[in-house]
Order: structure tokens, then C-alpha cells, then sequence
């Protein structure tokens, strides 16, 4: 059952707008769950229902640009530390097992599962990177994450994933693999069938594979169309040496030189970029592009640490769904960086600069700029509250508690999470 809060005037003691902590903020909440007014002592209006959140900050909730629901059901199978462990393409072909027998019915009980996990850590918008498209029939898949998402409440940007072969020397298929590939034609066929079906919460972008399971000049195609029809492109990037050196060896250029040379921009969003250069880094800055980094996920695969500056268009990611936590994201987005130079002063990672990554920039690379990540005026009311009676909370004045949110709390400080004004969770 779901409690709301459309046609309702909240009162709340602080509130998250404008980059800082705003004390007595009132909100109005119009009847399709969209912020109609933000400000002082707004007066109720008659037969109007006023809720006051006591105890409760309001932030906007989170923005997970870059998840693999399925990946979740891995839990409890990383042999981090064993001999078997020893790299990331060996944890590939455990999770390529996983999806070898996959069907409509047991890829949405993975999805709800997980996308109910995500608003209970306060995140109401998840970017699916989804490639595991055919099941009995082609692209049979794809309806079970949005049917998923629209089930759970959260808001989906479903991330249609075009993926071709097996990698550079296009080698035979896994038989998981067959499950995704598909032609060109088909693949523009499936996401604008996937528009069709979109619910209200959903929308629908593109995504590169990556260079390795996409050649260039489609991935080039693919970028075209993406900006043609106004979608936001994703792709992995450089995640792994290999595929650096692969790229290089058959291509002549690496998966960043030819990313650049297409044109990408603030559209665009490059997943990982762990290896990319600062030369190239600093470019990508330079044209807009979004840097999705997923420091839990990259760190559980011992990928290693990007290069990131103050020109990074830097938003976050859950990426394999081990731990499900964007206050984790955001700290080692941060500790990475840190202990990786020494310093506790790199890229001016912030305790704002993180949490604006969590969301007002990660709704930027899901194409939800004017939908999500900030709470103002017109915006959809998507919102977590924070425990202020938290013992964690104890004597924190306001000007240090988005500090202490980032750098000291955790899911359980989350009491309650919606998403239009709907409740989707809250804390027992």
C-alpha cells in the first residue's frame, strides 16, 4: 500500500535546495506528483492535506546512472582473495552462467528485487544498462525491467544496449552471449518498440556495449541516431587494459580517441573510463561528456582508480549491485582519489560536489535534467528523508550536515523514499 503525498502542503524543518540546507522550507505537491511551489510559509489552501516531516530532512532522491539489476544475484559469489579470483574476465564467465537460461519471468523477480532495494537506499531514479535482451523470442527481455520498474515505483531510464560480437576478433559466441546480439535495424526496432511500452516513469536511451562488442563506425551510427532522436548514449569505456590494447592493436586508435572523434557531448555518458588518460579525461570534461564511475563495483572487480578532476562531469553508478548504496558510492568516489594521490584535497570532491553527482548530474546523463535530481519548482517530487533524531546525527549542526550524510551515514538514516509524491518505502 502506498501512502502519498500529491495534493498535500509538506512542512519541513530542513531541506536540501540551491546547494545548501534551507531551514522551514514548505512544498506543494500538486496532484500528478510534481512540485508546484518550493518556498517560506506558503499558506494551505482550503480541504488541502498539510503534512509536517518532523525530525526529517528532504534531499532529492538519488540518481544511479548505471546498473545491471541481474548482476545482484551474484551476491555471495566474488572469491575475492582465492587464486580463482584473479581477474575480472573470471567473474565475467560466472555471471555470463547466470543469464544462460534466463526467462521473462526469472529476469523480472531479479529486477523488482533489486529496484525495490534501490528506493529502500534512497535511490528513485536508476539508469538500467540492459543488453540481456532475448529469452524464447528476440527481445522478448526487455519488457520484463520496465513492467519491474513500473511494479516496484522507480523511476527507469532503460538503457537499451546494442551489443554485436564477442570482441575485437569477434570470436565465437558464449551461449549467454547469444542472448545479446543483435543487428542494427533490429536493435532501433526494439527501442522504439520499448517507447510504445514505456509507463509514465520510463524513458528510453541507448548504449554501446562498448567498443569491444560494437565496432566504431556503428557505434558512430548509433551515436548519430541517439543525438537524431534527442536519446542520451551511454557506453563502457576502458574499463580493463585489455580491451585498451586490443582496440589499439586492430583499430590503430584506442576506444577514447575514437569515442572523441565522433563528436560526443554533453549527450554522452562514458561508463568507468578507468584507464583513459587525463589527456583524454580532460577532453571529455571539455565536451560535456558524463563520466559514470562505480567505485564499489570497480573496486569489487579490482578494476583500479580513473583519473578525475574538477572538469569531470562526474555521476555515479551501483553498476554489479553487490552492495547497494550511493553514500558508499559517493565516499569512495572520493577515498579512491585520495588514497590514490596522497591528498585530501583532489578534484574538489566535496561532500556537495559528490552528493550534486548523485543526482543533479546523474539526471543530466539520463536525459532527466528537467524531471529529476533537485527539488524545485516543476520537478517531480522524487524524495528521501534523513533521520535528524539519528544518534549517528547527535549535536551536528546544519551548515555540517550534508558533510556528515555523505561521510558518516547509511542506509538505515533513510526513513522514507517516493518517487512523484508516492511513498515507495519506508523505514519499519
Amino acid at each position: 500500500s502506498t501512502s502519498s503525498y500529491r495534493s498535500s502542503l509538506i512542512r519541513a524543518p530542513l531541506v536540501w535546495m540551491d546547494g545548501e540546507f534551507r531551514e522551514n522550507i514548505d512544498i506543494r505537491i500538486n496532484d500528478k506528483g510534481r512540485i508546484e511551489e518550493i518556498g517560506d510559509n506558503l499558506s494551505s489552501r482550503e480541504g488541502e492535506s498539510v503534512v509536517t516531516l518532523e525530525n526529517q530532512a528532504l534531499l532529492p532522491g538519488f540518481v544511479n546512472t548505471h546498473s545491471h539489476a541481474f548482476h545482484r544475484f551474484l551476491r555471495g559469489r566474488s572469491f575475492i582473495g582465492e587464486q580463482s579470483a584473479t581477474t575480472f574476465w573470471g567473474w565475467r564467465d560466472n555471471m555470463y552462467a547466470l543469464v544462460e537460461n534466463i526467462d521473462w519471468t526469472t529476469l523480472k523477480q531479479y529486477c523488482s528485487a533489486v529496484f525495490s532495494e534501490m528506493l529502500s537506499a534512497g535511490i528513485t531514479t536508476v539508469g538500467e544498462f540492459h543488453y540481456v535482451h532475448h529469452g524464447e523470442k528476440r527481445f522478448d527481455l526487455d519488457s520484463a525491467v520496465l513492467e519491474a520498474a513500473k511494479e516496484a515505483g522507480i523511476r527507469i531510464t532503460l538503457i537499451q544496449t546494442l551489443y554485436q560480437r564477442g570482441g575485437f576478433a569477434s570470436p565465437p559466441l558464449a551461449p549467454a552471449q547469444e542472448r545479446f546480439v543483435s543487428s542494427f535495424d533490429d536493435f532501433i526496432a526494439s527501442v522504439e518498440l520499448l517507447d510504445a511500452l514505456a509507463h509514465e516513469r520510463a524513458t528510453v536511451a541507448v548504449a554501446a556495449h562498448s567498443l569491444r562488442a560494437v565496432d566504431p563506425p556503428t557505434t558512430q551510427r548509433l551515436w548519430e541516431y541517439a543525438r537524431s532522436t534527442h536519446r542520451p548514449f551511454h557506453i563502457h569505456l576502458e574499463e580493463q587494459p585489455k580491451e585498451i590494447a586490443d582496440c589499439l592493436s586492430s583499430t590503430g586508435q584506442t576506444p577514447s580517441e575514437w569515442l572523441l572523434g565522433m563528436g560526443v557531448d554533453g549527450g554522452a555518458t562514458a561508463v568507468h573510463a578507468t584507464f583513459t588518460p587525463q589527456e583524454r579525461m580532460e577532453a571529455f570534461g571539455k565536451a560535456g561528456v558524463h563520466i559514470s564511475v562505480c567505485p564499489c563495483t570497480e573496486g569489487y572487480l579490482g578494476d583500479g582508480v580513473p583519473v578525475v578532476d574538477e572538469t569531470t562531469r562526474l555521476c555515479l553508478g551501483t553498476d554489479c549491485n553487490n552492495r547497494i548504496s550511493l553514500l558508499e558510492e559517493m565516499r569512495w568516489a572520493a577515498f579512491s582519489q585520495m588514497a590514490k594521490h596522497n591528498s585530501r584535497a583532489v578534484a574538489s570532491l566535496t561532500a556537495r560536489r559528490l552528493f550534486e553527482a548523485a543526482t543533479v548530474t546523474g539526471a543530466a546523463s539520463l536525459g532527466l535534467s528537467e524531471v529529476t535530481g533537485k527539488l524545485a519548482k516543476g520537478y517531480a517530487f522524487d524524495f528521501l528523508t534523513i533521520d535528524l533524531a539519528s544518534p549517528l546525527l547527535k549535536d551536528c549542526p546544519t551548515s555540517q550536515l550534508l558533510d556528515s550524510i555523505v561521510f558518516s551515514l547509511d542506509n538505515r538514516e533513510i526513513v522514507q523514499v517516493g518517487v512523484d509524491g508516492d511513498v515507495r518505502y519506508a523505514r519499519k
